[in-house]
């Protein structure tokens, strides 16, 4: 008797367990999930000059994002994650001259430069993006996914280097016929490096546009691989110097000139990440039942 009793005590229970426990839906139809995700990409501090402009550059982020599906097309996601974005700019033998006045001879001289330098600059930004998300079930295991929407930044960090070529300076006295082409205290000379650059920075913080497009895959009950296009679009100028492109006493880069317009940074990538599935909320947002399964 004691034996029976016991028995159906322990069904009533793992029948009650098994009604609190039960979802409606399976973990991939949850609407809640949490996206790690990584994006090797192409990029490019976009801006031009009258001889040339900058080119591509290799770059890789990475982030978190949560989202939230409010029926079985339409959520709305949020996140932050590490982007970057780095470019190379080219002189081909830009060649600038000032006038100048020597205090130590009292002689004029002019400062010639003559630039074939490859540089490469990059900025790094903490980002916050808002996107609306769109998906649309292919099949049982495979959504098509198109995400839209904008991204705040928070400057994080820059780099800037010389990676090939020469800065040549040389002073040129006309009225003694003497050209002085070393001469390091004064900055005369073939310089590999910038010319005692200035520690201020030469990007800021933007406003980003980000447009996504993919597929999800199921790999489990809770879980999804994604991967998806990654476009991002900066809508502002992150310029933050504008000084002469020759200057006796400084060269920075020419980023940091007037030599070039406005700068806006752009990249295109592969979004690759792994979302565990939840109901957060506890909340049906429709997107249970056999929807996922037509």
């Amino acid at each position: 008797m004691k034996i029976r009793n016991f028995i159906l005590v322990v069904l009533i229970l793992f029948n009650l367990a098994s009604g609190f426990t039960q979802t409606n839906y399976s973990g991939r139809g949850r609407p809640d999930q949490l996206i790690l995700h990584t994006t090797p990409s192409v990029s490019l501090l976009s801006y031009k000059s009258l001889d040339s402009k900058s080119t591509i550059s290799g770059n890789i982020g990475t982030g978190l994002e949560y989202g939230h599906f409010f029926n079985e097309i339409w959520g709305l996601s949020i996140g932050a994650e590490i982007t970057s974005f780095s470019t190379f700019y080219h002189f081909k033998g830009r060649k600038d001259s000032l006038e100048l006045f020597d205090n130590w001879s009292s002689r004029y001289y002019k400062l010639n430069q003559n630039l074939t330098t490859k540089e490469f600059q990059s900025v790094t930004y903490l980002s916050f993006p808002v996107k609306i998300n769109y998906r649309h079930r292919l099949t049982k295991s495979l959504n098509f996914n198109v995400s839209a929407g904008a991204a705040y930044t928070l400057y994080f960090a820059e780099n800037k280097s010389i990676v090939s070529g020469t800065i040549d300076r040389q002073a040129f006295f006309g009225d003694i016929y003497v050209n002085i082409d070393e001469f390091y205290p004064l900055m005369f000379g073939k310089f590999t490096d910038y010319i005692n650059p200035s520690s201020e920075k030469q990007f800021k913080s933007t406003l980003l546009g980000v447009v996504q497009m993919g597929l999800s895959f199921n790999l489990a009950d809770n879980w999804n691989m994604h991967t998806e296009l990654n476009f991002q679009y900066g809508f502002q100028n992150i310029k933050t110097r504008s000084i002469n492109l020759l200057i006796p006493d400084e060269y920075s880069g020419v980023t940091a000139t007037n030599y070039i317009g406005e700068i806006h940074p752009l990249s295109l990538g592969l979004r690759i990440g792994v979302a565990y599935n939840f109901d957060l909320f506890g909340v049906d947002c429709k997107c249970h039942n056999t929807w996922y399964k037509k």
